[in-house]
């Protein structure tokens, strides 16, 4: 049993926030319920869960159930950190999951935590393009082409907190560089970023150069869950999770 933060203080403009009429991405109802009661849920129900820490803006606090609100700060990395500080994992894991996973689900979370490997301090799932469009077909979503194929990553992570505050200016970065597969290559080195150029780039690759950068053991979980990734950034994944939702 781990502790789990949840980071809801995005906020929405443009077309995104018109179409769904909320200003916080936490709050948009999917299938009549607001996209944080169902990761809160997934995460009670996973079994794999003690407690529970969100981080936002007090609006969400009729949505957050028995897990603890938190003030949020000015960035996502600053989020983390100040949910991470206020739950127990000892030298264990924290779970991290995004507010906006739609199909976030017991099951996946049960899965991450349970395939997770022992011996990391960082663990990112990632599923390739197969898989992620068997269950979600059509779907609008972003790929990043290695040489071990066409991959994308969760929004659900497990950490120990120590590496995350060892870590805390280098994740800045990467958070700022999180949305552009280019940023976050020039990040990790000019070598690295040919490699990706070239689609020579692999995942053992990436792992040993996220582990030298940090100085903390990094790690995939492969043949993720599909429903770890899923999540809601644009007006067009809008539309789509409409379309799914009714067919």
């Amino acid at each position: 049993m781990i502790p789990a933060v949840v980071t809801a203080g995005g906020r929405l403009e443009g077309a995104l926030a018109e179409a769904t009429g909320h200003s916080v991405k936490a709050l948009i109802p999917f299938e009549g319920t607001p996209l944080l009661r169902r990761v809160l849920g997934a995460l009670e129900g996973s079994g794999v869960v003690r407690e529970t820490v969100v981080v936002g803006p007090a609006v969400l606090r009729e949505h957050t159930g028995s897990a603890r609100l938190l003030d949020e700060g000015e960035s996502g990395i600053e989020n983390l950190s100040r949910g991470l500080s206020a739950v127990d994992a000892g030298e264990g894991f924290a779970l991290f999951a995004a507010s906006d996973l739609p199909f976030l689900c017991a099951e996946s979370v049960r899965w991450l935590v349970e395939n997770a490997p022992s011996d990391a301090d960082l663990i990112f799932p990632i599923t390739d393009r197969q898989r992620y469009e068997a269950r979600f077909p059509g779907t609008p979503g972003a790929w990043t082409k290695l040489r071990d194929g066409e991959l994308t990553g969760g929004s659900v992570f497990l950490m120990r907190p120590a590496a995350i505050a060892r870590n805390r200016a280098l994740l800045e970065r990467a958070f700022n560089a999180r949305k552009s597969q280019w940023e976050m290559a020039r990040l990790l080195g000019l070598g690295f970023a040919l490699k990706f150029a070239t689609g020579q780039l692999t995942v053992a690759a990436a792992e040993a150069r996220a582990t030298a950068l940090t100085g903390c053991r990094c790690r995939v979980v492969p043949d993720a869950h599909p429903h770890l990734a899923c999540d809601l950034d644009t007006h067009e994944e809008w539309l789509y999770l409409k379309r799914l939702a009714a067919s």
